[in-house]
Order: structure tokens, then sequence, then C-alpha cells
């Protein structure tokens, strides 16, 4: 501890001094070192494979540039400072394609030397060029407000194309937009995006060099009202005698139903045609597509739902009432000395025999 406080400020000195000298001989030697920036990489006479129908791709986007440069100039070199390209032309059926740099100002060629582009060569996939046409299709995101339903969806174009390398519109399942229907409970409109989806339903987040004739697409939502519309069905005409009808089953007895709401809150039930139970003895059981009665304008909110109705017929119960003449009854009891009374019930008609003598 004593030998570092002795001469301390002549230690100090000495260690000022020796960094000046340094600096001096820095300066004055003005040695090279080396540096690397990232370059955006440029590409030259695109329009090379349009003649072929062929479309192209350049595996990266960038390249890195090393040099060396003058100490002096080190922190002043930028990316800007190079022009790093590739010229299609020397496009060969290997796909390798040479990078060129060069630098943009030529009065820095004295400071900045020995550039190498790394990687030196790049790749280009060529491909042959696919225009596909897509019928867009409708996504919702949401729930429509309790009462209402989305009825349709309408978009403006109906049908898009998409341009771009096989291998990627090969990807392409389908091309639509995703429209948010939540809390809806009138028509509304507006303009979505288009999006690309795959074989499984799901988005396609990006697609290199794949364009489309349209991206923003014009929508609109058509909302209905919701509602449960009462099955009725009727009978006409007469069973065989013997026979009348019990009951008319339907099911379901109510069908849900959307429509213009003005519509609906005029309907309250739906009136089957009448079923003929002329000269019947038994069950009689009819099935009906319900499309086929709702008025213009009304539409099912579950596809392809159909009315069962079933008429059931009864036997109806013979009913015989027979007083006859016994010996010795007295009349008080019933009983009937000068002949006997009957009568037989038949389909609710009364048929009505005197028999007398017997």
């Amino acid at each position: 501890m004593k030998y570092i406080k002795d001469n301390l400020a002549l230690k100090l000195f000495s260690v000022c001094l020796a960094l000046l000298l340094w600096l001096i001989v820095f300066n004055v030697s003005n040695p090279e070192q080396k540096g690397s920036r990232n370059v955006e990489l440029h590409i030259l006479h695109q329009d090379v494979f349009s003649a072929e129908n062929k479309t192209w791709e350049v595996d990266r986007s960038t390249i890195t540039v090393s040099y060396t440069v003058r100490s002096n100039r080190a922190s002043s070199v930028q990316a800007s400072d190079f022009n790093a390209y590739i010229d299609l032309n020397d496009y060969s059926i290997t796909g390798s394609v040479p990078v060129y740099v060069e630098l943009k100002n030529a009065e820095n060629s004295g400071q900045i030397q020995d550039i190498v582009a790394k990687p030196s060569v790049v790749r280009v996939n060529v491909e042959d060029l696919q225009i596909k046409k897509f019928s867009l299709t409708t996504h919702r995101r949401g729930k429509e407000q309790d009462g209402y339903l989305v009825s349709s969806i309408h978009t403006e174009p109906e049908t898009i194309y998409v341009t771009g390398p096989e291998s990627s519109v090969g990807r392409i399942s389908s091309v639509g937009i995703l429209v948010n229907v939540d809390g809806l409970h009138q028509n509304t409109s507006g303009t979505e995006k288009a999006v690309f989806y795959d074989a499984n339903g799901k988005t396609i987040g990006s697609l290199e060099n794949v364009s489309l004739s349209q991206e923003n697409i014009d929508y609109t939502v058509v909302v209905n009202k919701k509602k449960d519309l009462r099955v009725s069905a009727t009978t006409t005409g007469t069973p065989q005698n013997g026979y009348s009808v019990e009951k008319v089953e339907v099911s379901p007895a109510s069908i849900p139903v959307s429509g213009n709401e003005s519509l609906l809150d005029s309907l309250n039930s739906l009136s089957l045609p009448a079923i003929d139970v002329s000269s019947a003895q038994s069950d009689i059981k009819k099935e009906y597509p319900i499309e086929d009665f709702l008025p213009k304008g009304v539409s099912l909110t579950e596809p392809n739902k159909s009315i069962t109705v079933i008429v059931k017929l009864k036997k109806n119960e013979e009913i015989t009432e027979v007083r006859r003449r016994k010996t010795g009854e007295r009349e008080g009891h019933g009983g009937v000395q000068d002949g006997v009374h009957s009568r037989e019930f038949y389909g609710g008609k009364q048929r009505r025999e005197i028999q007398r003598g017997k």
C-alpha cells in the first residue's frame, strides 16, 4: 500500500503520457480494420421469365458485405454505401446466381477495400406461373343478437383470381373473408381483406409472390328475425262405418323459422293440407317437406326438416240394451209384459226394433 502511494503524482502522469503517445501513433499510422454490414439485395431484369409464363423467388432478401477500412473511417461506413444485386439473366439450370457488390461512391474506394459478398451466390427458384379462380367463401366471428339470425352474407365480387407459383397456389383450398356478426340485429355492410384457407379451414399467413385480382372485398350481411311457428293439421271425409277419428298427432308441433321481421309478426301458425280419411279403418301417416308450405320470404333455421302427421282412428264401441220379458218379473224392476224393446248403437246411430208377441 505504501509502495502504491509513493510518487503517486508521477505515476499518474506516466499513465496519461503513455495514453497520449498511443493516440498520436494510432492516428498517424491510421491502420486498417475489418468490418461488415447487412445490405439489401436488389434484383435486375425481373421480367426475364415473364415471356415463359414462369415466376421466380430468391432464397434471401439481404446479404452480408465484409470489407476493410481505415480506422478513422470505420464508424462512418453504412449499409447504404454498398449496392448489392443479382442479374436474373445470369440464371442457369443449377439455379445459382452470382452476387455483385459495388461502392455507390467511388471516392471511398481508397478507404474501403477488400469488399466481399457473403454468400457470393444465391439460389433462384423458378416455377410455372398458375392463375386459379376461386369462389369467395364467408366465415363468421361472434354471435348475432338473441332472437335474430344471420340469413346470408353476400360478397362483391363473388369470385376472385389468385396468381402465383404452382407450389404456393396449390396450398390454397379456398379464399374468403372473415365477418364479425357479433350482436347484429339488422342488415349491415362493410369491407374485409381476402384471406387464404388451407384444406383444414385454417388461415395461411403469407404466400410469397402470390397476388389477388382484388384484395379488399365488399360484403352485405342479411339479418332476419327468428320465430317458432305452431304446425296444425286437420282431416276431411268420414272413416268407414264403425270407425271415428280419435286424434291427429303432428311431430314436431312447432318449427323454428326466420324471415323479415314484419312478415314474421303476421304469422303465428302453419296449416298443412287436410288429410282425407274417407272409408279409412286404420291409422294414416303422412310426411311433408315443410319447405314446400312456407310462405315466400320465410325459411327454416334447420334445413331439410320434415313434418310427420299421424291420424289415429278408433273402432266405436257397440252398445246394446236389451229388455226382455221375464217370467215373474215385476214392472217396477224394468220388466215389460207385452214385448221386448231393443236398442243397438253403431257408429253413434241408433237402430230401434220392437218385437212383440214373444
